[in-house]
């Protein structure tokens, strides 16, 4: 998968000769909503035989929430193994916020020639004076002169019929309920380490919670997989207190890499947060 600024696609005075179906979100926390998006998204590049399929991210969450349930690379990772083929990533800053939803939708006809598109039933586009929703987005494509067959995927709900969010697996996290978000999300909770620095001592591997970005769930012990940069996962326990995060691995395959103790350090990719003791 290709990942490319959005701005070096959309700085174009015409649209390019290949046409692509897109998906437009931030997919924080990819859940089993968002994956029926992307599942749909390639299925609508089969149907009308488009050139690419290409998701539209952000840097930043545009709502401002508190607290990324992910990192760009996690996300970029997840996106990319349902075969997109471009990730695109827009700079939201205060500048892109004022954007109209005609100039949005101008700017991706420009950057994608879409064709066709899916996106969610609370899509929604433009500045707050502008909004635009998925079926106003076809209506301004073809305003712009493209023809876009636009496909609005409704919530997916979990068994008791309540929807599958982003804030529902936040708010999931906030209180350590690791279950239930595996359950809504189809994965274990994961915490970036790229490129974390950390500490050691007692065979922990210690990080500041100054330094974590992402949303980690309330203070206590938490059985947990440490995964490496060459993907071996290995076994191990997490302390999270107010100050850090503590990773105490429980496999003996990793002695001898002194975990910055004047030896090679441990390369790290991830942790998985699989439930609290």
């Amino acid at each position: 998968m290709k990942v490319v600024p959005f701005s070096s696609l959309s700085d174009t005075a015409v649209p390019p000769k290949r046409t692509s179906v897109i998906s437009i979100g931030v997919f924080d926390g990819v859940h089993k909503g968002h994956q029926a998006i992307f599942e749909r998204l390639m299925a609508a590049k089969d149907e009308l035989d488009a050139d690419s399929a290409a998701v539209i991210t952000f840097s930043i969450n545009p709502k401002g929430s508190t607290g990324a349930l992910d990192t760009l690379r996690l996300r970029e990772e997840y996106i990319a193994s349902f075969g997109v083929d471009v990730l695109a990533v827009i700079d939201f800053s205060p500048r892109f916020s004022k954007i109209s939803a005609v100039g949005f939708v101008s700017l991706l006809r420009r950057a994608f020639n879409p064709i066709g598109a899916v996106v969610g039933s609370d899509f929604r586009f433009g500045n707050p004076q502008s909004q635009g929703n998925g079926e106003d987005l076809g209506k301004l494509l073809l305003q712009e002169g493209s023809v876009c067959r636009v496909e609005t995927i409704e919530s997916v709900l979990d068994d008791e019929g309540e929807r599958i969010s982003s804030t529902r697996l936040r708010k999931m996290i906030e209180v350590g309920d690791l279950g239930s978000f595996l359950r809504l999300s189809g994965q274990f909770y994961r915490v970036d380490l790229v490129p974390l620095p950390y500490g050691s001592g007692s065979g922990e591997l210690i990080f500041s919670r100054a330094s974590i970005h992402q949303l980690l769930p309330p203070p206590g012990a938490y059985e947990a997989g440490l995964l490496t940069a060459d993907r071996r996962c290995i076994r191990a326990e997490a302390r999270i207190d107010g100050d850090s995060l503590r990773v105490l691995p429980l496999s003996k395959s990793i002695d001898g890499c002194g975990y910055g103790n004047g030896k090679e350090a441990l390369p790290l990719d991830s942790l998985y947060l699989e439930k609290r003791r």
